[in-house]
């Protein structure tokens, strides 16, 4: 079982729920399962001049998971999370969460990455990429399990989000993760498939919308996620999900309506229901091909009663029954 005590930072004395969940410390188990890992980081934010909550975002999630019982027999490991301890850059904290992802995955796991900021995935998705593109015989862990179908190395990025998160840039700023993985795959001759889903056509430019032509994006506009368009999202879906081996899906909280997750940084008209995530998800994950995921941007600074943290806690058991 893990201390829980590590995820509380309270001033004055608190009682903590008793922790109705299992969740074991992480050291590089055999027995495949799912692996907690955070990124405190709140770099998107600060860059914005907002409010520096989202590096507290993990630590809150955390708190929700242990008050809930398990829901999969898949079992769930506990990473830590990937702090800045001494000033530390982003390029550092990167890195680190970069070097731990890599052994993850290379033991056969399934990593959920939880932040703090969207640029939580720019470590994921790299992480996967090296490691499904990797040589065979550059791994030494012999009998160990290994990603599965890591002969191929055809990635795909879903990402659950208002925004692209494609905004040009050299170096990593608010809006410019997915440009980040973009560059990225140009530099190593890696092709960059990307699936926006629940995108808003009013908080993303001209620009960004002919950028993502350009790149070959495909996505769904937020007022397309609708129940009723079920049949369309799926075929969507499945469409891409059948031109890719291995997908890096992102989910991040500002996808959702502002009423129904109100700890991100930004008020939504639209938004997608989290019927429609929940279905979308089970969709994907059942695919087998979902190597990684993200849960990005609660910002506790706004997050009324822990209700967002609540959600992400949701959506993660929710993952975990098809994962």
């Amino acid at each position: 079982m893990m201390d829980i005590r590590r995820w509380f930072s309270f001033s004055s004395p608190r009682i903590i729920p008793k922790s109705t969940s299992v969740i074991e410390p992480y050291a590089n188990q055999r027995k495949r399962g799912a692996v907690l890992l955070g990124l405190a980081s709140d770099l998107n934010v600060k860059k914005s001049d907002g409010q520096t909550g989202s590096k507290e975002g993990p630590y809150s999630i955390w708190k929700m998971m242990t008050s809930m019982p398990p829901v999969s027999n898949l079992p769930l490991y506990d990473a830590g999370i990937v702090e800045d301890v001494n000033g530390e850059s982003f390029t550092t904290m990167l890195s680190t969460q970069y070097q731990k992802l890599r052994a993850i995955l290379q033991y056969g796991h399934f990593p959920i990455m939880v932040g703090g900021g969207h640029e939580v995935a720019i470590g994921s998705y790299k992480a996967l990429s090296d490691t499904v593109n990797q040589a065979a015989n550059d791994w030494t862990g012999e009998g160990l399990p290994q990603i599965p179908n890591g002969s191929a190395n055809r990635i795909g990025v879903i990402n659950f989000d208002a925004s692209f998160e494609l905004r040009r840039s050299l170096s990593v700023m608010p809006g410019s993760t997915f440009h980040t993985i973009a560059t990225f795959c140009q530099e190593h001759n890696r092709d960059f498939q990307y699936l926006g889903l629940g995108i808003c056509d009013h908080i993303n430019s001209q620009a960004t919308f002919a950028y993502a032509c350009e790149l070959k994006a495909k996505w769904l506009l937020d007022s397309q996620m609708k129940m009723k368009n079920r049949k369309h999202i799926q075929s969507t879906i499945e469409e891409f999900l059948m031109s890719v081996d291995h997908v890096h899906l992102s989910l991040d909280l500002a996808v959702f309506p502002s009423a129904v997750a109100e700890g991100v940084n930004m008020s939504r008209t639209f938004g997608v229901s989290v019927s429609v995530v929940e279905m979308v998800l089970k969709q994907i994950l059942s695919s087998g091909k979902v190597r990684i995921m993200d849960i990005a941007e609660l910002n506790t600074e706004y997050d009324y009663q822990n209700h967002t943290a609540r959600l992400a806690a949701r959506l993660i058991q929710h993952t975990l029954k098809y994962g």
